[in-house]
């Protein structure tokens, strides 16, 4: 995998969910949509939160 590709693959990755949950929270009429919507939605705060809790602190300011 070239360096280009490894370096933004999560970052799309994480868009295309953002905007799949948003598209499902507009189109979608209830139950499954929604848990869909919430699910997509709910992933990039979810990968955020991992990686702020696993940031060791790097000892200067």
């Amino acid at each position: 995998m070239s360096a280009f590709r490894r370096q933004w693959l999560w970052p799309v990755a994480l868009a295309a969910s953002t905007v799949f949950g948003l598209l499902t929270a507009l189109i979608g009429e209830g139950g499954l949509w929604w848990l869909l919507c919430w699910v997509a939605l709910a992933t990039p705060l979810v990968t955020i939160a991992l990686c702020v809790v696993g940031r060791r602190p790097s000892g200067g300011l």
